[in-house]
């Protein structure tokens, strides 16, 4: 797994409730339509104040990039660390507070797609595309390394290859905000959990076979 890039520590309180304010403008605006006068409003402070802290809104737009995506692993992370040694435990646990996370901020999730078109900018492309590059890897590294735990540990089928079966997970929990931002009626959350209930009896795979064929073989026996 790519380790991950330490980010500077937010300086104090001022600084996080200007990084608030810029998900919301950016979020409502887009990149471009956004002044930093307009993030100065929302935070309630004076434009100058911005400049003590960001040296530009470029600057501001992409330490927000690393703030906002720092949200959601670090919960996942956490969560997984709280799961009592279980492996699949841990996969279900990180990956259901992903998806609560995402859910949460789901008004935000312009903000999203406002990263993934500056990305393609000139100016952003460089450093995004890098960014976003390792950021997957990371994600995709976390799960793969649950699920090469749980192979360890007898919890997950030996059959399973962990790198491709993490980049799948890690997609399909992408795209279920993108359907949700398109179509208000579908719950992402909901959605998500019965997709874990399925990838966790399917990561077991043959170890319940294993079962069921020890059982039949055990019945030929004593025949």
């Amino acid at each position: 797994m790519t380790p991950r890039k330490a980010q500077p520590e937010l300086k104090d309180q001022r600084e996080r409730e200007i990084l608030q304010a810029a998900a919301a403008v950016f979020a409502e605006h887009g990149f471009r339509g956004t002044r930093v006068a307009d993030i100065a409003r929302r935070a309630g402070i004076g434009k100058g104040t911005i400049y003590e802290y960001f040296h530009s809104k470029e600057d501001l737009f992409t330490r927000l990039f690393h703030w906002y995506t720092e949200q959601a692993y670090s919960s996942m992370l956490s969560t997984a660390d709280d799961a009592g040694g279980s492996p699949l435990m841990a996969l279900r646990r990180s990956c259901e507070s992903l998806l609560q996370s995402c859910h949460e901020m789901q008004e935000l999730y312009p903000l999203t797609m406002e990263f993934w078109s500056a990305s393609t900018a000139s100016e952003f492309r460089e450093g995004l595309t890098t960014e976003f590059r390792r950021l997957y890897e990371e994600f995709r590294g976390a799960i793969a390394d649950i699920l090469r735990a749980g192979q360890a540990r007898g919890e997950v089928s030996s059959q399973v290859e962990p790198e491709p079966v993490a980049a799948v997970v890690v997609g399909a929990l992408d795209g279920l905000f993108l359907q949700a931002w398109f179509d208000r009626d579908f719950d992402p959350v909901a959605a998500g959990r019965k997709f874990l209930d399925v990838l966790v009896i399917g990561l077991r795979g043959d170890l319940e076979q294993s079962d069921k064929t020890s059982t039949e073989e055990g019945n030929e026996e004593s025949k």
